[in-house]
């Protein structure tokens, strides 16, 4: 009896073995997290849609690309991907630039009136200035002067007349030459352009095809990179902040980078939640033939402080006293806590009385 008695004050009071001073470890550093999964698909980085501007019917000329081709060219270009049929344009523009040839010549007459209308009139000026002279000597009669002042007035407004003349032909050539710009940029809007390095997605429309107003004609998407939408609580918002989103493609398992984070400032009425956009390079992803990169699901998952409290602890900063929990600081001191759960190479613990600063050394478990 007394032998089980001192062999049971020996383990009381059996000291706490340690390792390397070196080793530290900060609890309040390593809150209790728990995580937490969201699963959404990707869709392209952007999406580009063609559509018919035709005002009455026409038809397609020419589709340059097909479903799945690529749009060659280099970044930053536009290549055209299909013409519309414009020969009534063409013709309606040939109409036009006659009509402009006819105003330009109908203008260079009207200068024309109106230089010799200023020469008539300078010349009926003079001659006023001379009789007006005479008449002053008594060389020359009343009725002369007036049939000189008229011819002089008439002439001034004949100048008059033909500069205004002159000014409405410039006008008509300017109408012309706008209904010109207009026929000519109604023309250039029958060929359609796409981005270079887009995808056609889908292809609406084969050559001869009639058009409609706003009729759909090809999807173009960006593929360089993809993105998901994950609605999130502000919860999660404040966690993304501070712990790092980890993606994964489902099929598969790949590990994926993202390129950017962005998240909505304006949240959802009914939920509550705000949608955080992830932006995916299209180089993390391993596609197979028949893959475009869109609706690949993804599974996102982020670490979160656990509302229970709790801090972690690896397992060798933790002791035993027969089935009391401690742990020790860098002073010797011994804290009793209460652990909760585990993972391979640690415990989540409730931290009881220890000091928020604390330091931990490891410890062995008796």
């Amino acid at each position: 009896m007394n032998l089980i008695f001192m062999s049971l004050i020996m383990i009381l009071n059996a000291p706490v073995s340690t390792v390397a001073d070196g080793d530290r470890w900060k609890p309040f550093d390593h809150p209790a997290t728990t995580e937490r999964s969201f699963t959404a698909y990707t869709h392209p980085g952007g999406m580009l849609v063609l559509l018919s501007g035709a005002m009455g019917f026409f038809r397609v000329e020419n589709v340059l690309f097909s479903e799945g081709d690529r749009i060659p060219g280099r970044d930053g270009e536009w290549v055209p991907a299909i013409q519309v049929d414009a020969a009534l344009d063409k013709a309606q523009k040939r109409t036009i630039e006659i009509r402009l040839e006819l105003a330009k010549s109908a203008t260079e007459r009207a200068r024309l009136a109106s230089v010799r209308a200023d020469s008539a009139a300078r010349l009926a000026q003079k001659e006023l200035d001379r009789v007006s002279a005479l008449l002053e000597k008594g060389d020359a009669s009343k009725r002369v002067y007036d049939q000189a002042l008229q011819r002089s007035e008439e002439m001034t407004a004949v100048a008059d007349s033909a500069r205004v003349a002159l000014t409405d032909s410039l006008l008509s050539v300017r109408l012309v030459e706008s209904e010109l710009q207009t026929i000519e940029e109604k023309i250039d809007q029958s060929t359609l352009f796409a981005p270079a390095g887009w995808y056609v997605e889908s292809s609406l429309v084969v050559e001869g095809s009639g058009l409609t107003l706003g009729q759909r004609m090809m999807t173009l998407v960006d593929r360089s990179h993809f993105k998901l939408i994950i609605p999130m609580s502000e919860e999660e918002i404040r966690a993304l902040s501070e712990s790092t989103l980890k993606l994964q493609r489902v099929l598969g398992g790949a590990i994926l980078k993202p390129s950017e984070i962005h998240v909505s400032s304006v949240p959802d009425v009914v939920t509550h939640r705000r949608k955080v956009t992830i932006t995916i390079p299209a180089e993390e992803f391993s596609l197979e033939s028949y893959e475009n990169g869109g609706g690949l699901e993804i599974r996102a998952s982020l670490e979160i402080r656990d509302s229970k409290g709790g801090v972690r602890i690896p397992m060798e900063y933790l002791g035993r006293r027969l089935e009391q929990w401690i742990v020790k600081d860098t002073s010797g001191k011994i804290y009793p806590v209460i652990p909760v759960r585990s993972d391979d190479s640690s415990w989540i613990v409730l931290p009881g009385d220890l000091p928020v600063e604390v330091e931990l050394v490891p410890l062995t478990s008796e």
